[in-house]
């Protein structure tokens, strides 16, 4: 099935990714390709679906995502455009160089089987988005179209502000959200704004102004591309309390996921939450934490812990030292590019400032559609079906882990998140002292096609202390998750 807009000629493969990520990308790289140029415009939906022989709601499904995006923009009774937008921000991008994410985005793209914890978009509620989409730029805020809001649509900031009370138990206000491109963005942001902070305070010698930063280990390999090679990084170890307090140094700034720790899925005891807090609240002590709520949205069993800051909060010194940051990529869709810090009262401006010097990232023709999402409570609604859904997934993969692999690998039952990681058994791993097991062996699936995403790569430290596969079971069907395992147990059943 073929079709050309100027030069740009569409093509949809059968085998290929669903046609309407299909159109998706090819309308991206013309974009990026010069082959569709700022203005051109597209043809409609529907002239597009009978051109290329499928339903008009997936070329409709493509172009509202598009839309929402910014890459495209709609002209009421003229049709749809390429926008005037970028596509990406303006920041640098990020450098992926470690093995285990470039087999990631190999897989991908080569559509190879893989787990994966993220979105499934087959089930988002399209039509409350579009419904959002309409309403919200029937009567559009002038500011908003002349490059106002710097630090976010204030309607925007005031959902996300009702959103956390209700849902994340924390108490903040809407002068303290800043809206981000993203948690990547976000980190980016307050690296700048924290060190700008912690460099200029005053002290006796130069080593003293040096700023720590700390990252936990395991961690998402990317986190460690975030931080500036200048930066002066250790590791914060991982037990089962959590997060475990560094050795002193002059400034430090903790980066932790203390509710739901990735990828290992533990969480902060009370004890270990008790003495961070005694550290950040002394006067002489220079701690500093960043707060990633990470996969806080779906719980399946019980509530999510309440955020560190809100705990933090009733302390006059350490309500001072804890930033919040969160994304709505892993809620909604991950084109979103979306997400937001709440900052400390005494240091919002720190943050604005550090926004103003850095530039904006984030798409700010997306945020009333959010806003009127969350408002209108589709983003609630959406929230509930996809915590359902995930759940029958997760219990799908557990019952398919019991029944194929339980001879070589341990796990728990997650009582949240969007993957299940499995562990091999000590006895196994000593058969193998010498070797990675868990690198050894997604190597050799690889070539068969199927993708696994291995413990030991999220370590900083090698060799890794544990070994084992992450499991992402929300983005993945039940098709892909069944093909894996037989795939994974032929080959620990033929080579071990």
């Amino acid at each position: 099935m073929k079709y050309a807009v100027g030069s740009l000629r569409f093509s949809l493969d059968e085998d290929g990714a669903p046609y309407y990520q299909q159109l998706i990308t090819q309308i991206q790289q013309g974009i990026v390709s010069g082959k569709l140029s700022v203005g051109d415009k597209l043809p409609s939906t529907r002239f597009l679906a009978e051109s290329l022989g499928v339903s008009r709601s997936t070329t409709s499904r493509a172009y509202d995502q598009l839309l929402a995006e910014g890459v495209l923009i709609s002209k009421e009774k003229r049709g749809v455009f390429v926008s005037s937008l970028p596509m990406v921000g303006r920041r640098k991008p990020f450098s992926d160089d470690k093995k285990a994410i470039q087999s990631k985005r190999q897989c991908q793209q080569a559509n190879k089987l893989s787990f994966d914890a993220g979105v499934d978009v087959s089930v988002f509620p399209t039509k409350e988005w579009a419904a959002s989409m309409r309403r919200s730029w029937l009567n559009p805020d002038l500011d908003l179209l002349q490059g106002g809001y710097p630090t976010g649509y204030p309607d925007l900031k005031e959902a996300i502000v009702d959103y956390l009370y209700r849902v994340r138990g924390l108490e903040c206000t809407a002068e303290q959200v800043v809206v981000t491109a993203g948690n990547r963005d976000s980190l980016i942001l307050l690296q700048h704004a924290i060190t700008s902070l912690l460099e200029f305070q005053p002290s006796e010698t130069a080593e003293k102004r040096a700023v720590t930063w700390w990252l936990e280990s395991p961690t998402y390999p990317p986190m460690r591309e975030v931080l500036s090679p200048k930066n002066n990084i250790h590791n914060i170890a991982i037990d089962e309390d959590g997060p475990c307090l560094p050795k002193d140094t002059a400034m430090n700034v903790g980066i932790i996921t203390p509710n739901r720790q990735y990828p290992l899925g533990t969480n902060i005891s009370s004890k270990r939450r008790q003495e961070w807090l005694k550290k950040l609240q002394q006067s002489s002590s220079a701690w500093w934490l960043v707060e990633d709520d990470y996969d806080n949205e779906f719980v399946y069993q019980g509530r999510s812990d309440v955020p560190f800051m809100q705990t933090a909060s009733i302390h006059e010194t350490a309500r001072d030292r804890v930033f919040f940051v969160g994304s709505f990529s892993k809620v909604m869709f991950r084109g979103l590019r979306l997400g937001f810090i709440v900052a400390p009262l005494k240091h919002v401006d720190l943050v604005r400032q550090s926004q103003v010097n850095l530039g904006s990232s984030s798409s700010l023709p997306i945020q009333p559609v959010v806003a009127d999402f969350m408002l209108q409570g589709s983003f609630d609604r959406h929230i509930n079906r996809m915590r359902r859904h995930y759940r029958i997934k997760r219990d799908f993969l557990l019952a398919l882990l019991d029944d194929k692999l339980s001879e070589w690998f341990d796990w728990g039952k997650p009582r949240g998140g969007m993957h299940i990681l499995i562990e091999f058994k000590t006895d196994v791993l000593s058969a193998f002292p010498e070797i990675r097991l868990d690198a050894r062996i997604a190597s050799e699936l690889r070539l068969r096609n199927v993708c696994f995403l291995t413990l030991s790569s999220h370590y900083i430290e090698q060799p890794s202390p544990r070994q084992g596969f992450l499991l992402g079971f929300s983005g993945a069907s039940e098709f892909t998750m069944s093909k894996m395992i037989d795939e994974l147990e032929n080959w620990l059943r033929n080579s071990l």
